[in-house]
């Protein structure tokens, strides 16, 4: 934490200002009525009367589920909704409580070319607003599908994902499950969750070894899935924290992060303008800005699996008493449903091979942009990508081992709509010429410091030369005017090894593997 020290001027202002609020309110509560007072400051201490008597008042979603009435509701959806909902168990806490997710889709039980997106809850066991408006969430996605178009929009081009309880043992601590007030921030062995993913600032590998039962599974479950968009709800502040934690180097998309939080903050301000009041960017903030965080899952998603994903702190209160829970619900309802929208804006579209257009697994990357953490690539099985970004004019390299790279120039993309890219690898080998007529020849080959390149029986015109490395990074790129001659290419600036050599004039096109002293 001490890094982050150097930061809390900024934290202490807001802090100060939430402070003035209170001393001030708790002034006027002596001169005025209730109502005047602080809607976020609760004077009433959590305890079990709100938790729910029973599994129908727990689906009211204004009293917080047992354990048992938490499974319930879940296996509830699932059988309710089987067209479009299915429950998925991907690991147990240990304490031997079940982790669970929901997925909503159209085509649930179907692998979809389409985005994937994960809303996720509760990895601090005592931080459990995210709980109930995650279930509620759920309940009103599969409720609204086929009925309200946004929602069923949503459905149909998401894959969405929603995991309400990332820490059940340190949510129902010492209880058996049965209530909420003896929750706890860490996991049963003391771990907090939060703190315990694989650290960038110490290159660590992406590896489970060591690492808490439920952040073994979670880290299983993300990879797994490979979410192209995320959030994880918190509690005990009310701000959107986006990355990074660990480092003040921004984020390479730390304009879409900005933009995507400011989005989400000034939507539940219009809502109520007292919430994630206080802050010096008005209720967003870069995560190491706030206070440095070592080991966070924000941090793991974005910098080792490439995703998008930020930290939304919702209450001022970390177990929050239930008769807020409906005020809290319609403050971040519309955010929670337009910061999802989000996964399907940016630049999108499928990479296929040429010659038989088969799915490619390729490497989109923004030139010019892009650092090793940030780049997408499309999928193995569709061949489908999602390149979540702000608006603007972006040049694409689209590379993948075994093709040539492929440039694209002047992408254009605008905030809130799509940009669709249909996109074709040529792979290495490929030849194409009139039948009959010969074509370019390579030598010497070896080669040391020099290649000669001669055309047979062909027209004059410029040929252009590229050369790639064998995983499609290309090195060279000239264009030669051919008169008959042969075309003379220096090789010195070459490291030793073998390279692909591309010749094309007009229809004339030849593909040569070359090998380098």
């Amino acid at each position: 934490m001490l890094r982050g020290q150097k930061m809390l001027p900024e934290r202490i202002r807001a802090a100060s200002l939430r402070l003035r609020l209170m001393i001030l309110l708790g002034l006027l509560s002596h001169l005025a009525p209730a109502s005047l007072n602080a809607q976020h400051i609760s004077s009433v201490r959590f305890d079990d009367s709100d938790m729910a008597l029973n599994l129908a008042e727990a689906l009211t979603f204004r009293k917080y589920p047992t354990y048992e009435q938490y499974l319930g509701i879940m296996q509830g959806f699932a059988a309710s909704y089987p067209e479009i909902c299915r429950l998925d168990t991907f690991g147990h806490s240990q304490e031997g409580r079940l982790l669970l997710a929901l997925k909503i889709s159209d085509q649930v039980e179907e692998e979809e070319a389409e985005a994937a997106f994960l809303y996720s809850s509760s990895m601090h066991g005592d931080e459990v607003l995210g709980y109930v408006l995650l279930l509620r969430l759920a309940d009103t996605l599969l409720s609204g599908y086929g009925v309200d178009s946004e929602i069923s929009t949503l459905v149909d081009h998401l894959a969405i994902w929603i995991n309400p309880l990332a820490n059940p043992d340190g949510s129902f601590h010492n209880d058996n499950g049965l209530s909420l007030r003896n929750a706890v921030r860490t996991a049963r062995d003391g771990t907090d969750l939060n703190r315990d993913f694989p650290r960038p600032d110490l290159g660590q590998e992406d590896d489970t070894t060591g690492r808490a039962l439920e952040n073994s599974f979670m880290m299983e479950f993300l990879r797994k899935h490979r979410f192209s968009m995320s959030a994880n709800l918190h509690g005990g502040e009310e701000v959107v924290n986006y990355p990074w934690d660990f480092t003040p180097w921004l984020h390479a998309d730390d304009a879409w992060y900005r933009f995507v939080s400011r989005e989400y903050a000034d939507e539940a301000m219009a809502v109520d303008p007292d919430y994630m009041w206080g802050w010096p960017d008005d209720g967003i903030t870069n995560g190491w800005a706030w206070y440095e965080a070592l080991g966070t899952r924000q941090d793991y998603v974005n910098w080792y699996l490439g995703g998008r994903e930020v930290t939304l702190e919702l209450s001022m209160e970390k177990l929050l008493p239930s008769d807020q829970l409906e005020q809290h619900w319609n403050i971040n309802r519309r955010s929670l449903i337009n910061y999802m929208s989000q996964c399907l804006y940016g630049i999108r579209g499928t990479v296929t091979d040429q010659e038989n257009a088969g799915p490619v697994r390729a490497r989109i990357q923004i030139e010019n942009h892009d650092s090793l953490y940030s780049v997408v690539h499309s999928s193995e099985t569709f061949g489908d990508f999602y390149r979540l970004i702000k608006e603007g004019v972006y040049d694409l390299i689209i590379s993948a081992p075994g093709y040539f790279n492929d440039t694209l120039t002047s992408v254009s993309v605008t905030d809130y709509q799509a940009t669709e890219l249909d996109i074709q690898l040529q792979p290495y080998g490929l030849s194409a010429r009139p039948p009959g007529l010969s074509s370019f020849r390579i030598y010497p080959n070896p080669s040391s410091g020099v290649l000669y390149v001669e055309g047979s029986a062909m027209p004059a015109g410029d040929v252009l030369v590229s050369l790639y490395t064998l995983d499609g990074r290309q090195v060279y790129k000239e264009t030669h005017s051919f008169f008959g001659e042969r075309i003379e290419i220096s090789t010195e600036f070459l490291d030793p090894g073998i390279y692909m050599i591309r010749c094309t004039l007009g229809t004339f096109s030849g593909t040569y593997r070359v090998l380098i002293l």
